[in-house]
């Protein structure tokens, strides 16, 4: 078998992980506002939040099936479809960050939360733009660092469990600390390894080419 067959069955095996804990921890945070089992804040905060919710569904569920590239080939119709209400959501979840932050009760995350929303907001714009221009090896790259945007949500709830198995955060003793040092690296993270696989690493190879 040849390594495209391989490189096919890790990325379906990638996008099954992705899927399965994005579902897990989006299910586990939003059916509580759904059973009345909220902390006052969360309470006065409840359709903002869903809002913002519904908003990133579109982000989680949408994002994987426009990677997807038979489903772009063969339903290009579909593919479009889907991608207005990708962008629709990804925009309208962003936006609702900005007013959830005038409330958040960690502030060393407020400036963190922002920028993430701002790149958000940046990334999915540019990626429509391109589409529309029909720059297309442009819109995929712009889509894949909104799709990463978007996936905080999913890597914010990640890395304290990973911290409770691993206690690679443990020398942080303080615990709003902590939780806001999660809230930098659940973007910052992903951002700069997603700018090291499309553009930081292609760069080198192209420089040892031409040598």
């Amino acid at each position: 078998m040849d390594n495209s067959f391989y490189k096919k069955i890790l990325l379906i095996v990638f996008w099954i992980a992705v899927l399965i804990v994005s579902f897990y921890f989006y299910f586990d945070s939003v059916l509580p506002y759904f059973k009345g089992t909220l902390s006052p804040r969360q309470e006065s905060e409840k359709w903002w939040l869903i809002v913002h919710f519904s908003g990133a569904t579109c982000t989680l569920v949408l994002g994987p099936l426009q990677f997807w590239s038979y489903f772009r080939n063969h339903f290009k119709r579909w593919h479009r479809l889907a991608g207005k209400f990708y962008i629709g959501g990804s925009i309208v979840s962003a936006l609702m960050v900005f007013y959830l932050l005038s409330n958040y009760p960690l502030p060393g995350s407020v400036p963190s939360l922002g920028l993430l929303a701002i790149i958000w907001l940046f990334t999915t714009i540019i990626a429509f733009w391109f589409a529309v221009k029909k720059n297309f090896k442009l819109h995929k790259q712009f889509m894949i660092r909104s799709y990463v945007c978007g996936l905080a949500f999913v890597f914010i709830r990640l890395l304290p469990l990973i911290n409770e198995y691993t206690g690679l955060f443990n020398f942080i003793k303080n615990e709003e600390v902590q939780f806001t040092v999660y809230e930098w690296i659940c973007w910052v993270y992903p951002i700069m390894l997603t700018e090291f696989i499309l553009i930081w690493w292609p760069s080198v190879l192209k420089i040892k080419t031409l040598k």
